[in-house]
């Protein structure tokens, strides 16, 4: 119990800093070039020399790091509603610091949110432990349909000019990061037999490793096109939802996390994963019809 609690407090460090980051990111992305509007070289220049966004990407980069060490301490159907609960400090964020006017929705989402989070926590109460394990039938299914699912929404919103454009870019991103959290799970069991068995030297070979280390790179760069094309209080949740509720379909479904024994608390579970990633969703309903005539007008 000791173990998981630990988890829990690095999962909440680790969305604090990364939303947190995704609210630098969104304030210097309004004055850095749209991405695909230059040539990458020129692009990439720009984004190097500019300090702000490297200070995000290194804040960003750390709170990742412990997600990581928390989801190999923790079942993914527990690490992942928290890291979707902070959003809620991403649209405070935007409210306040970056003047996105509040509506109905933001206030819903954020309060959906937290009650959430407390569901999840009561249902965390005496809850069983089981070793990690899994199909790797169920697994790979549910992962090349994932990709699959990801790469059309992606295709979509690259070569689409309407406004929802940046939402379907979102959607795929956060796919392909809640299919990244799902390999870093991999990469931590395979790591840990290979070094037991065979020693560091064949640890590091393990395949998860380097997709790992490789995949947050690409879904970096999604993350900064959704979000110059669209504003960060809609496309964030919808990124942060998606990427949340693969891993939590995969690890109930695929890898066999335990579950609450009681009928009771197995539906407060339940209902707390349909509030937190519900509560991300409904900050995505939000629209300001200013920012998407903005919006419109940088895309074209």
């Amino acid at each position: 119990m000791g173990i998981l609690i630990l988890a829990i407090i690095m999962a909440f460090v680790a969305t604090a800093m990364i939303n947190y980051s995704g609210y630098m990111q969104k304030r210097e992305l309004d004055k850095l070039p749209l991405i695909g509007s230059q040539r990458p070289l020129e692009t990439l220049r720009t984004f190097l020399s500019c300090k702000p966004w490297l200070e995000a990407q290194g804040l960003q980069l750390a709170g990742t790091f412990i997600k990581g060490i928390a989801v190999g301490l923790a079942p993914l159907s527990i690490v992942q509603p928290i890291n979707t609960s902070g959003i809620a400090l991403l649209a405070v964020l935007a409210i306040t610091k970056l003047k996105e006017k509040p509506t109905l929705y933001d206030w819903l989402g954020i309060g959906t949110i937290v009650v959430g989070l407390f569901m999840l926590g009561r249902s965390l109460v005496g809850a069983p432990t089981r070793r990690f394990s899994y199909n790797q039938v169920v697994l790979w299914f549910f992962v090349i349909f994932f990709f699959a699912a990801a790469s059309l929404a992606l295709y979509r919103g690259l070569t689409q000019r309407h406004q929802r454009a940046a939402n379907l870019i979102a959607l795929a991103n956060g796919v392909l990061i809640g299919l990244t959290a799902v390999l870093v799970k991999l990469a931590w069991n395979d790591f840990g037999s290979r070094f037991w068995t065979r020693g560091f030297r064949h640890a590091i070979s393990s395949p998860f490793i380097w997709l790992v280390f490789f995949l947050p790179f690409v879904t970096l760069v999604f993350d900064q096109i959704a979000m110059q094309r669209g504003k960060a209080v809609v496309v964030v949740p919808i990124t942060t939802g998606m990427s949340n509720l693969i891993p939590i379909i995969i690890g109930i479904v695929a890898m066999h996390e335990p579950l609450p024994k009681s009928a009771g608390m197995l539906l407060l579970r339940l209902a707390s994963f349909v509030a937190i990633i519900g509560g991300s969703m409904i900050l995505s309903l939000r629209r300001d019809e200013g920012e998407t005539a903005v919006t419109a007008t940088r895309i074209a």
